[in-house]
């Protein structure tokens, strides 16, 4: 794990390169501040599904707050952002040596990180001195600054330490499981954290296909295994429907089916319904789906039983599992 003091954290990045991450860490740990926290977790650290350097090297200590006995909320918040970001880190990982996506293993992808902010700050500087140029006080105080520190500050230069913070991270993947699994029983009337807890757990387990589908929840996309069709689907009780996507961005039409049906509550326009799996259960998705039927609400079961099912693809008319196994 490294520690909050080392200077090594001023090199790694983060979405925005604009706060103090082990700063953060360790006021956090001190007293938990719930707006830092998700401004930390969903602004800096896992910004629209992307990971980073200090991602990987802040899990391990957010853990060690998940552990205290007494920190209920802070474990909750903290197992619904690390399942996340094992979900988001694991479905671009593959293989056992690969990279972690976001966290280069050599300098040539380290110094790529820095070519936005090469070509911020040049822009500016090119504008700041062109004889009709113009840059806001902003931009010149600010923003040109900021580019300009986060290049003065250069690239990781040990690359065996970069790979000491995937290591880490790596190691506590059961610890992420065992957090999200405590906060799961912790929160069992919690509707809206359950089913993302649940994805959590599966991605843990190297089942990441299902833990995407988990963190979508309800309605989201999918794809054939077969011929990788594109899907959405759409919960309507008990029943999973999916609709077929013709033509890319149909979905956020007003007008197109999946929006039309959910509107009226039914599925009337659905290419067909997933059918939920009932036996030939591994070990792993029988514990999921022991922890999914003590919730106080029955869709996080619906839901893992619905993904863990199949149905029938309309472009290759095979019936196909819905997540890959």
């Amino acid at each position: 794990m490294l520690p909050l003091n080392d200077p090594l954290w001023t090199k790694l990045d983060d979405a925005h390169r604009d706060r103090d991450i082990a700063g953060l860490l360790a006021e956090l740990s001190t007293s938990w501040d719930e707006e830092a926290a998700q401004s930390l977790f969903w602004d800096c650290l896992c910004h629209q599904s992307t990971c980073y350097g200090a991602t990987y090297a802040a899990v391990p200590h957010l853990l060690r707050i998940a552990e205290v006995e007494g920190n209920r909320q802070q474990r909750l918040e903290i197992a619904l952002f690390a399942g996340y970001v094992v979900q988001c880190a694991l479905t671009s990982r593959h293989h056992e040596h690969d990279a972690l996506p976001g966290l280069p293993e050599n300098p040539d992808g380290w110094d790529r990180k820095l070519d936005c902010f090469r070509g911020l700050a040049s822009h500016l500087e090119r504008e700041l001195k062109a004889p009709d140029g113009y840059i806001s006080p902003y931009e010149r105080k600010e923003l040109l600054p900021h580019y300009r520190n986060i290049l003065h500050r250069g690239i990781p230069d040990d690359m065996d330490r970069i790979r000491s913070i995937k290591a880490a991270f790596l190691a506590s993947l059961p610890q992420v499981g065992a957090i999200c699994t405590q906060a799961l029983l912790e929160n069992l009337d919690n509707e809206n954290a359950l089913t993302p807890l649940l994805g959590g757990i599966a991605s843990v387990e190297g089942l990441v296909d299902l833990g995407r589908l988990l963190f979508s929840g309800s309605d989201g996309m999918l794809t054939c295994g077969d011929c990788d069709a594109p899907y959405q689907y759409i919960l309507f009780g008990s029943r999973v429907a999916v609709y077929a996507d013709d033509a890319a961005g149909s979905s956020m039409r007003a007008d197109s089916r999946p929006n039309l049906d959910f509107r009226e509550g039914a599925a009337s326009r659905a290419d067909g319904f997933i059918v939920p799996i009932e036996n030939e259960l591994a070990p792993v998705t029988l514990r999921l789906l022991a922890l999914a039927d003590r919730a106080q609400t029955p869709q996080p079961a619906i839901l893992l039983r619905n993904f863990l099912g199949s149905f029938r693809c309309s472009r290759c008319k095979t019936s196909v599992p819905v997540c890959k196994r």
